[in-house]
C-alpha cells in the first residue's frame, strides 16, 4: 500500500499520450474510450493522496511526482483538445504557463526557506479543469464529432471557464508567493 498514491500518480502520467492518442483517431468509439481512460485519471488523482494519507504513505517523491503528474495529464489533454481543434492556441497557453509559474513559484519559495503550499484555487481549478475536459470529451462522443453549433458554443464557453479559473489560479498563487516572501523580508529586517 506505501508504494500505491506513487504508483497511481505514474500512471496518470501514462495516461496523457494515451488520451491524446484516442483523440486523433476522430472516431466514436475512440472517445468512449477516452472518457473512461479521463475517469480513471480523475479517480486516480482523489484516490493517491487519500491512500498516502490514510496508510502514512506520503514521501518527497510523491510530493513532487503528484502535482507533475497532474500537470503532465491536463497538459496532454487540452494539447490533444488543440490538435482537434476544439480549444484555441491562447486558452492552451494560459493553462500550461499556470503550471509552470506555479512550479517556479514553489522553487524560489523554497530557496527562500518557504513552504508554498497547496491553495484553495489550485485545487478549484483541478476540479473544473477535469470537470470541463470530461464534459467536452462527452460533447463531441453524444453529439459527433462535427455536432451542431450550440454544442460547439458551450464546449467553447465550458474551456473559457476552465481558462479563466486557471488564470485566476495563477494570480493567487502569485499574490500568496509575494506575500510569502514580504513576511520573509519583514521577519528578517527585524531580526
Amino acid at each position: 500500500m506505501r508504494m500505491l498514491p506513487n504508483l497511481l500518480s505514474l500512471g496518470r502520467i501514462f495516461c496523457g499520450p494515451l488520451v491524446m492518442l484516442l483523440i486523433s483517431m476522430e472516431s466514436q468509439t475512440a472517445l468512449a474510450v477516452t472518457l473512461v481512460v479521463m475517469l480513471v485519471s480523475e479517480v486516480s488523482d482523489l484516490a493517491d493522496g487519500h491512500i498516502a494519507r490514510r496508510y502514512s504513505a506520503t514521501s518527497n517523491f510523491g510530493k513532487i511526482v503528484d502535482p507533475l503528474a497532474d500537470s503532465l495529464y491536463r497538459a496532454m489533454v487540452f494539447l490533444a483538445f488543440l490538435d482537434a481543434g476544439w480549444m484555441p492556441l491562447w486558452m492552451v497557453a494560459i493553462i500550461v504557463s499556470r503550471d509552470i509559474l506555479v512550479s517556479y513559484l514553489r522553487i524560489f519559495s523554497q530557496q527562500n526557506g518557504i513552504t508554498l503550499s497547496a491553495r484553495t484555487s489550485g485545487k478549484i481549478k483541478a476540479v473544473v479543469q477535469g470537470i470541463v475536459q470530461i464534459a467536452t470529451v462527452g460533447a463531441f462522443f453524444v453529439f459527433g464529432l462535427d455536432p451542431a453549433h450550440w454544442v460547439t458554443n458551450l464546449v467553447y464557453i465550458g474551456l473559457l471557464i476552465a481558462t479563466l479559473v486557471t488564470a485566476w489560479s495563477a494570480v493567487d498563487y502569485t499574490i500568496g508567493f509575494l506575500r510569502s516572501v514580504d513576511i520573509r523580508e519583514t521577519v528578517s529586517n527585524k531580526g
